[in-house]
Order: C-alpha cells, then structure tokens, then sequence
C-alpha cells in the first residue's frame, strides 16, 4: 500500500510537467516481488532533447530512484547496454501517449531473444572461470578449504555472468538475478537448488557446487564457441 500511495503521488507530479511523455517502473516492484524496504525505480522519458540528471533520494521512509531520458537516448542505451533490456521485460507502464515505451518493450523484448554472446565475451569470461577452476581444485586437492572456499567465494559474480553467457542470454542486474532464473533454458538443471548451495551451503558444499557449476559452465561456452566457428563465412570442416 506505501508503493501505491507514494507511486500514485510521483506520477501525479509528473503529469504536471509537460516534458515528461513516459513513466516506466522497473525493478522488484514492477515485477511484484519486492521485500519490504526495496527501493521504487522509476524511468522517465522526454521530449526531444530535455535533459535531467538521475535522482536518488528518500520519499516516505522509501529510497526512490529516477532516471531520465529522451526517447533518442533510450534507444541508445538499449541498443548499447544488452542489461537494459530486463527493465522493458519487468517494466510496468504508466504513461505513453506516443507509444515511445510500448515500442522500446517490444525492441527489448527482440534482442532478447536473439542476444548472442560474443565471441570476444565469451573468451574472456572462459579464461576467468578456467582460472579460478584451477585454483579451487589445487587448494581442495592440497586440503586447504579455506583457500578452496576463498577463492570460490571471489569468483561468485564470474559464475553468475557464465552461467547466462552459456544460455546466450543478457545479464540482469544484480537484484534481477533470482527473478530471471527461469531464463536459463539450457540448464544447468536444478540450478536454483545449486545456487543455494553455493551461496548458503557448508563450506565443503559450496566448494563442490562451485566445481560443478564451473564445469557445467566451461563445457557449454566451449561448445558455443565451436559452434560459432562453424558459423563464421568460410570456416569448414
């Protein structure tokens, strides 16, 4: 109910501002799975060369944060930033009199589904997590868990990247991670029940899952990486 009072007073406020054509809400509240206390993230859009600096500030006890963006700049960002795309999919529009929002859902919604990793990403991330891989196994195979499980707990971001590199999806935002589980249609399967064990597992756990994710990792961006090469103009058997 404190979302939807204070929702409705923001936009209220917004309508009385004739340079603001679109108001989008993202995030957790937007999709309907906010804990309490999360922050309102709103984007606005305006018209034809306005500008406005991002906002972030307290409103009701309720952290708010306000983007602002002509329609042009939108467009860039989406087009440039392949994460954007998760705030049109979770977005909820509230005001769109050109369609602007409509028609940036629907290009966010495209790249989407026909994003593919690139060859130059998919290398790096693959030499970060064979690293790390190499470095959790000598330490596990030597009985140092400590050090196992130290370097499996700074390699967790890679793990989260590779895991949606290899299903050749966009990376979400860091508080969209557990929401877009269900993205990951290649596997690795019951990967919500690994993530749990290699967040919040016995150190010798999160150790194991930790191999067994980077394994899973590693062998599906190496037969990505194959299968690109096959792909490329003039590359044959």
């Amino acid at each position: 109910m404190l979302y939807q009072t204070l929702l409705q007073e923001i936009i209220e406020e917004a309508f009385g501002q004739e340079e603001i054509i679109g108001i989008l809400l993202t995030g957790s509240v937007a999709r309907g799975d906010a804990l309490p206390g999360a922050d309102l993230d709103l984007r606005f859009i305006l018209t034809p060369g306005a500008r406005r600096e991002f906002h972030r500030g307290l409103r009701q006890g309720v952290l708010v944060e306000q983007g602002y963006a002509d329609a042009a700049g939108a467009q860039y960002k989406l087009e440039t930033n392949p994460m954007e795309v998760y705030a049109y999919l979770d977005g909820r529009i509230f005001f769109d009199p050109q369609g602007i929002l409509a028609r940036l859902k629907e290009q966010a919604q495209r790249r989407f589904e026909t994003y593919r990793i690139s060859e130059q990403e998919r290398e790096k991330i693959t030499s970060w997590l064979e690293a790390a891989r190499f470095k959790i196994r000598v330490a596990e195979r030597g009985g140092h868990l400590l050090k196992a499980a130290f370097a499996a707990g700074t390699v967790s971001w890679q793990v989260i990247e590779g895991l949606w590199a290899a299903n050749n999806r966009p990376l979400p935002p860091n508080g969209s991670i557990w929401a877009h589980l269900k993205d990951l249609s290649q596997g690795p399967p019951d990967v919500e029940e690994l993530l749990k064990q290699f967040f919040c597992g016995e150190t010798k756990q999160r150790v194991q899952v930790a191999l067994e994710l980077l394994d899973w990792i590693l062998l599906y961006l190496d037969s990505e990486g194959k299968t690109s090469l096959l792909l490329e103009p003039g590359v044959q058997d």
